[in-house]
Protein backbone atom coordinates (compact mmCIF):
# COMPACT_ATOMS: atom_id res chain seq x y z
CA UNK A 1 0.00 0.00 0.00
CA UNK A 2 1.28 3.55 -0.62
CA UNK A 3 0.45 6.78 1.12
CA UNK A 4 -1.89 8.95 -1.00
CA UNK A 5 -2.53 12.60 0.01
CA UNK A 6 -5.69 15.51 -0.79
CA UNK A 7 -6.19 18.85 -0.14
CA UNK A 8 -8.47 20.06 2.23
CA UNK A 9 -10.13 23.12 2.68
CA UNK A 10 -8.31 25.38 4.58
CA UNK A 11 -8.32 26.26 8.21
CA UNK A 12 -8.73 30.18 8.45
CA UNK A 13 -9.47 32.46 11.38
CA UNK A 14 -10.63 35.87 9.79
CA UNK A 15 -9.55 39.25 11.15
CA UNK A 16 -11.89 40.23 14.46
CA UNK A 17 -12.28 36.89 15.22
CA UNK A 18 -10.91 33.86 17.14
CA UNK A 19 -12.11 30.47 15.69
CA UNK A 20 -11.62 29.14 12.15
CA UNK A 21 -13.47 27.65 10.04
CA UNK A 22 -13.95 23.45 11.28
CA UNK A 23 -12.86 20.04 9.27
CA UNK A 24 -15.62 17.65 9.79
CA UNK A 25 -15.90 14.06 9.89
CA UNK A 26 -16.50 14.00 6.16
CA UNK A 27 -13.63 15.50 5.69
CA UNK A 28 -11.46 13.28 7.69
CA UNK A 29 -13.07 10.65 6.55
CA UNK A 30 -10.41 7.31 5.91
CA UNK A 31 -7.64 9.71 7.07
CA UNK A 32 -4.11 8.10 8.74
CA UNK A 33 -2.96 11.20 9.59
CA UNK A 34 -3.88 15.52 8.84
CA UNK A 35 -0.68 17.93 7.85
CA UNK A 36 -1.19 21.54 8.85
CA UNK A 37 1.01 24.04 7.11
CA UNK A 38 0.89 27.59 8.83
CA UNK A 39 0.95 30.82 7.47
CA UNK A 40 5.01 32.70 7.00
CA UNK A 41 3.52 35.20 10.24
CA UNK A 42 1.35 34.96 12.88
CA UNK A 43 0.82 37.10 15.90
CA UNK A 44 1.33 37.10 19.67
CA UNK A 45 -1.66 34.89 19.91
CA UNK A 46 -1.59 31.20 21.34
CA UNK A 47 -3.56 28.61 19.36
CA UNK A 48 -5.03 25.82 19.93
CA UNK A 49 -7.01 22.97 18.65
CA UNK A 50 -10.29 22.03 19.69
CA UNK A 51 -12.82 19.34 18.82
CA UNK A 52 -16.21 18.70 18.43
CA UNK A 53 -18.13 15.33 19.47
CA UNK A 54 -20.97 14.44 17.21
CA UNK A 55 -24.26 15.88 18.12
CA UNK A 56 -22.32 18.29 21.04
CA UNK A 57 -22.96 22.14 20.74
CA UNK A 58 -20.00 23.06 22.62
CA UNK A 59 -16.14 22.82 21.53
CA UNK A 60 -13.51 21.13 23.48
CA UNK A 61 -9.41 21.48 23.61
CA UNK A 62 -7.99 18.79 22.31
CA UNK A 63 -4.83 17.98 25.10
CA UNK A 64 -2.63 15.29 24.26
CA UNK A 65 0.22 13.20 26.70
CA UNK A 66 1.38 9.77 28.09
CA UNK A 67 -0.36 7.81 30.59
CA UNK A 68 0.81 8.70 33.85
CA UNK A 69 2.10 12.23 32.87
CA UNK A 70 0.16 15.87 32.34
CA UNK A 71 -1.73 16.40 29.50
CA UNK A 72 -0.71 19.42 27.57
CA UNK A 73 -2.88 21.10 24.86
CA UNK A 74 -2.53 20.54 21.36
CA UNK A 75 -1.19 23.71 19.46
CA UNK A 76 -1.27 24.13 15.62
CA UNK A 77 2.07 24.63 14.11
CA UNK A 78 3.74 27.83 14.68
CA UNK A 79 4.14 30.73 12.01
CA UNK A 80 6.39 29.02 8.65
CA UNK A 81 6.33 25.49 10.23
CA UNK A 82 4.14 22.43 9.66
CA UNK A 83 2.71 19.46 11.41
CA UNK A 84 2.02 16.02 10.68
CA UNK A 85 -1.14 14.93 13.60
CA UNK A 86 -1.49 11.20 12.96
CA UNK A 87 -4.57 9.76 13.89
CA UNK A 88 -3.50 6.82 16.39
CA UNK A 89 -2.15 9.67 18.17
CA UNK A 90 -4.18 12.59 18.11
CA UNK A 91 -7.77 10.61 17.13
CA UNK A 92 -8.75 13.66 15.41
CA UNK A 93 -11.34 11.08 13.25
CA UNK A 94 -13.12 10.32 16.51
CA UNK A 95 -14.71 13.85 16.45
CA UNK A 96 -17.47 15.35 14.86
CA UNK A 97 -14.84 18.85 13.39
CA UNK A 98 -12.48 19.90 14.70
CA UNK A 99 -10.82 23.68 14.33
CA UNK A 100 -7.98 25.95 15.40
CA UNK A 101 -8.75 28.88 18.19
CA UNK A 102 -7.33 31.99 19.30
CA UNK A 103 -7.03 33.16 22.94
CA UNK A 104 -7.81 36.88 21.09
CA UNK A 105 -8.83 38.79 18.30
CA UNK A 106 -6.80 38.09 15.44
CA UNK A 107 -6.13 41.89 14.79
CA UNK A 108 -3.76 42.41 11.77
CA UNK A 109 -4.60 39.68 8.69
CA UNK A 110 -6.53 36.60 7.89
CA UNK A 111 -4.24 33.24 9.84
CA UNK A 112 -4.60 30.95 7.06
CA UNK A 113 -3.20 26.77 7.82
CA UNK A 114 -2.71 24.87 4.68
CA UNK A 115 -4.57 21.08 5.48
CA UNK A 116 -3.87 18.15 3.53
CA UNK A 117 -5.27 14.58 4.15
CA UNK A 118 -3.18 11.66 3.79
CA UNK A 119 -4.40 8.27 3.36
CA UNK A 120 -3.43 4.98 2.63
CA UNK A 121 -4.64 3.78 -1.12
CA UNK A 122 -3.72 1.21 -3.58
Amino acid sequence: MSISFARLPDLAIPINTKPSNALTDADLEDAVAILLIAPAALDGNTYIIQVRRRAAATWVTLQAGAIGTSLADVNPPAAGKAFCYDMLTYGLSAFHSFRINSDGNVGDADHVWEAIKLWEGM
